[in-house]
């Protein structure tokens, strides 16, 4: 009941008082102001809060983009060299890459340690280079001529020695595989 008499009593004191009247609009009005506001001031944190996520998963998948790019690009450069493999052994294929650069004479031996199926279906044939009298120069070229080659090949190790005779001259033995598709060797 209590509820009742006051609604009544608030009602003839802002019909009889005019400072009453003033304090009860500027009360009504922040009232109102405050239930407009409120609902819309809680919305913004709650967007800005969204948009923070949203950023954060944006900033992620454009790295994760960026990396798959990337590898993308670094498998369809091996599936090209794949593709270009006409080699059928390493043998050849560092005869090749010795003769282009002017030093197939001082290739001293290339001895097969043999051949496996990798998980990926590719056979690896892997042999133990030996290269006596390079200059340093040459010695790049070549590391360079095999890194870049038109088939798959990886150095697996690589010794260098000063040479017996001239202590200017580098003898390199190197360990290099040849990827090769299933079914080519």
């Amino acid at each position: 009941m209590m509820k009742i008499e006051i609604f009544p009593t608030f009602l003839r004191r802002y019909r009889q008082d005019p400072v009453f009247r003033r304090k009860a609009l500027i009360g009504l009005v922040l009232a109102g102001l405050y239930i407009l506001l409120l609902p819309n001031l809680l919305w913004e944190r709650s967007a800005e809060r969204e948009l923070s996520a949203l950023k954060k998963k944006y900033n992620e998948f454009s790295a994760l983009a960026g990396e798959y790019r990337s590898l993308k690009e670094s498998l369809s450069a091996i599936e090209r060299k794949k593709a270009l493999t006409k080699t059928t052994s390493i043998a050849q294929a560092i005869d090749d890459i010795s003769r282009s650069l002017g030093m197939a004479g001082k290739v001293k031996s290339i001895k097969g340690m043999g051949t496996r199926k990798t998980q990926n279906q590719m056979n690896e044939e892997t042999a133990e280079i030996q290269i006596e009298k390079l200059t340093i120069n040459e010695m790049v070229r070549l590391i360079y001529k095999i890194n870049n080659a038109p088939m798959i090949l990886a150095m697996k190790t690589v010794a260098i020695k000063k040479s017996f005779e001239n202590q200017e001259l580098l003898d390199v033995t190197m360990t290099v595989s040849l990827f090769t598709p299933t079914g080519t060797s």
